[in-house]
This record gives C-alpha cells, structure tokens and sequence, in this order.
C-alpha cells in the first residue's frame, strides 16, 4: 500500500512534470532509461518514469532511447494503456497501474529465476548494440511472460481462494482481468510489434492501404491465435484520430455496411466499443444539474459524442429501426436535451450580467439603458463567457445532435441583447460623466470580452473602437 506521503510526492512530480515541453520529456525520459540501464545507482527511476509514461504516451513519432527491460516487456501492449483504473473497464484496455503489479508478481512467484536472467539479458545485448540476440531475448521474455501469466490466471479461476489471493495482489478483479489481458497480448507479440512497425503512431486517417495491412495481419494470426486477434484491431483503435474509423477494417472483414449484419457478426465488439462510449456520455450528461458545473468538461463530452456519432452514421450504413441505430438515436435526443436544459438559463445570465434599468414612469414597456450604477460583476461576468465559450463551442456541432434549432434561437436572443445593450452603452459613454463613465468603460469591455468568447474578435475590436469615438478618444 503506498503511503500518504508518497502519494503526495507522486502527486507534486506528476504536476511538476507535466509542465516540461515534449522535447525536453523525451531528453529526460531517454536519460533516466541509459543510467538505468549502466546500473547507476541514486535516482527514483520508477517513480519518475512513471510520471513520465503517459507524456510519452501523447506524442507523435519514434519514442528515442534506448528501452530498458520493462519498457521492453509493455512494448505489444503499449498502445492499449490507460490512465486510471477504469471501473466501466471494456476489453482492449489496460489500466497503467497494472503494469508494475504484474512485473512483480513475474519477478517474484511466475519467474523468479528466469525473469532476472532475461532482463540482464537484455541489458547487455542494448549496452552492446547486438540487436538480434536483443530482438531474441526479448521474444523469450514475452513468450514466458505470456505463459506464466496465463497460466496463473487460468488456475486461479478455478480456485477461489487463489483466486482471492491474486485479485489483492493485482488489484482487484479488474487488476487481474488486465493481467490476463497483458499475458493474451504477449501471446501474440511478435504480429502486435510487426503491425506497431507498419503503422504510424497517431493516424489522422485510415486509409484503405493500412486497413488492408491490419485485415491481413488479422486474418493470419487469427489461424492460431483466434481469441487474441482481436488485440490487433483494438491496438489500431487507439491509434485513431477518429475512432469509429475502426469500422472500415470490420467492413473489410464483414464485406458489409449494413449495421444489422455488422451488429451480429465476431467484430461487433468494436461497435459496442464505440456505443459504450456514447451511451455512457449521454448518462453523464443527462444527470447533470443545468448551472451547477462546470461548462467545459460538459462541451468535450458533448464534442466527443458528436464526433463518434458523426463517425458511426458515416462508415456503416446505420438503419433508423435496427439496435445500434436506436441506441445512436436514443443517445442524442438525451445529449440534446441536456444541451437544451443547460442553455435555457444563458439568456437569465446575460441579462444579469449586463443589467438595464427602466427610465421614467412607462411601466415594463418603458425606454430603457444600461444600469451605470455600479461596475461589472466579476463573477457573473465570467460565468457568462463560460456560458458564451458553449454555445460558440456548440456551433459548429448542434446539427449532429439534431439541436441546431434551440441552438440558433439561444445564440440569436444573445447577439439581440448584447446588441442593442451595445448600442445603449455607446449612448451613454458619450455623455456619461464621473463614476458612471468609469463604468461604462468597464462594461464596454466586458461587451467586447463577450464577443470574443463568442469567437467573434474581429466584432471585439469594432466595439473598441466605437468606444473610444464614444469617449472622444
């Protein structure tokens, strides 16, 4: 169990290295790896290589350096990592944190004897530059992992005190169900690592070239490995700008676009990946209390909905009665109305935030101007840039969601009030005398800060320079 103090160390690193600019993560990553392997002694490599894992993880091309024993032994099963334990946990994903428990179970119960043979092994062959016996020694590592490993596991679910046993070490059932997953990956090493080769690191898009490469290298390891295949597509996935791209190799394999058919076949796992994703997005996003959060993890969601659905009606044909096309549907009227809840309170926000007052004795259809009373509200100001920040984020994606409608009247009321609340406010800086032309000022470039975060600079700086003709400037 890692102590408070440790964690807290863990913590600082983590935040302290997640400051450092890629060029500069590669350098010290590459560093800590030769020192460790020349055996110098002093310096926390696990600790700070661990923090330095997922940096690495996020950038494109050839990782340099020269990889120690353990980063030998993640190698096939490197582009299935992810942060966290994740407790809505799919196949092809294994938690980062899994790692290091399942190398010291192989160090200490699976290969206590090998294992050490193995890594100096390795040691001395990268030292040397002998790239085929390292190439060897590193193949008999992944074979003897996945063996032992599977193996273990294997026995342990026949065994429910073993398996008891297993789960604390590992982490629980989902640590051991990722140990299991790390030793059927290792099972098929050598085509994981030939297809890693082939492919680019991130793929902007899939062409029909790398689709043809991963169906082939699919369909040969298939013969004898059936079950572990399927790490080969997931592997690709990860590597995908576009995720539901996936679905132009099931295509491939199925000779299908038709989403019943797909729905029913041995690769429908990777459209369940996808709708997993997607209903669970639209489960956040349907519990959430419309102004009680944050604004800007509620846009990536919805983005992030919009980009898989975008994707899943684009490379399959998606029927409007078949299940995955009622799940797609059942999913955006949710994430649209989610969307429609939490915008119908922007309007009540603005006005807040750029208040008029009623002049004279009309009643409430009487002339009204900005409210000089007083400056602007700092916090109300900034809730409504977050505000403005949604619905410009919202845009370009409304359609997808079939919300384009309460979209545009959202953005529509907005640009009316600050409009005419513009042209108020230009009306009375003219003439605005002391403390109320101060605030005019003020509001004058809360009004331009509102239109930036609306992504409209270039009406921002026309508001500023009506302001200063205003104020005889």
């Amino acid at each position: 169990m890692m102590s408070t103090e440790t964690q807290s160390i863990r913590q600082k690193l983590a935040t302290y290295l997640a400051q450092l600019p890629p060029p500069a993560v590669l350098k010290l990553a590459s560093g800590l790896e030769r020192e460790k392997l020349r055996g110098t002694t002093g310096l926390p490599y696990e600790m700070i290589l661990s923090g330095l894992r997922p940096l690495l993880a996020s950038l494109r091309g050839a990782r340099p350096g020269k990889p120690d024993p353990l980063r030998q032994f993640c190698r096939p099963f490197e582009d299935l990592l992810i942060d966290g334990d994740d407790d809505g946990r799919r196949q092809g994903s294994i938690a980062r944190g899994t790692v290091m428990r399942v190398w010291a179970w192989l160090e200490e119960e699976l290969l206590p004897d090998a294992l050490p043979d193995l890594t100096r092994r390795i040691i001395d062959h990268t030292l040397k530059g002998d790239s085929v016996a390292l190439e060897a020694a590193v193949s008999v590592l992944h074979a003897s992992a996945a063996q032992a490993i599977l193996t273990a596991t294997d026995a342990a679910r026949s065994n429910a005190e073993r398996r008891k046993q297993l789960e604390q070490r590992l982490g629980g059932e989902v640590g051991m169900d990722d140990a299991r997953e790390i030793g059927a990956v290792l099972s098929i090493a050598a085509p994981m690592l030939a297809l890693q080769a082939e492919l680019p690191k991130r793929i902007d898009n899939f062409t029909d070239d790398m689709v043809t490469a991963l169906r082939d290298a699919y369909i040969e390891t298939s013969e004898t490995f059936p079950n572990e295949a399927l790490y080969l597509p997931f592997m690709v996935m990860n590597r995908l700008e576009e995720p539901s791209q996936i679905l132009r190799f099931v295509r491939k394999v199925a000779h299908q676009r038709n989403d019943v058919v797909i729905s029913r076949s041995e690769l429908a796992i990777f459209g369940e990946t996808l709708l997993a994703e997607m209903d669970e997005i639209a489960r956040r996003l349907h519990a959430r209390r419309a102004g009680q959060a944050d604004l800007e993890p509620m846009l990536e969601d919805v983005r992030r909905f919009a980009q898989l659905s975008r994707g899943f009606a684009s490379e399959i044909d998606l029927h409007r009665n078949s299940e995955w096309g009622q799940r797609v549907l059942a999913g955006r009227a949710r994430v649209s109305a989610a969307v429609a809840q939490e915008m119908s309170r922007f309007e009540t926000e603005l006005i807040r935030a750029l208040p008029f007052h009623q002049i004279g004795q009309y009643g409430r259809g009487g002339p009204m101007k900005p409210d000089l009373a007083k400056g602007p509200d700092r916090a109300r100001e900034e809730r409504m840039r977050a505000c403005l920040r949604f619905v410009s984020g919202m845009t370009p994606i409304c359609e997808s969601l079939g919300a384009q409608s309460h979209c545009r009247s959202v953005r529509q009321q907005i640009e009316a009030h600050i409009g005419t609340y513009e042209d108020k406010l230009l009306e009375e800086l003219r003439v605005a005398q002391g403390a109320a032309r101060v605030n005019a000022q003020d509001f004058l470039e809360t009004v331009a800060g509102f239109y930036e975060a609306l992504g409209e600079s270039g009406q921002a700086e026309v508001l500023r320079r009506r302001g200063r003709v205003a104020m005889g400037n």
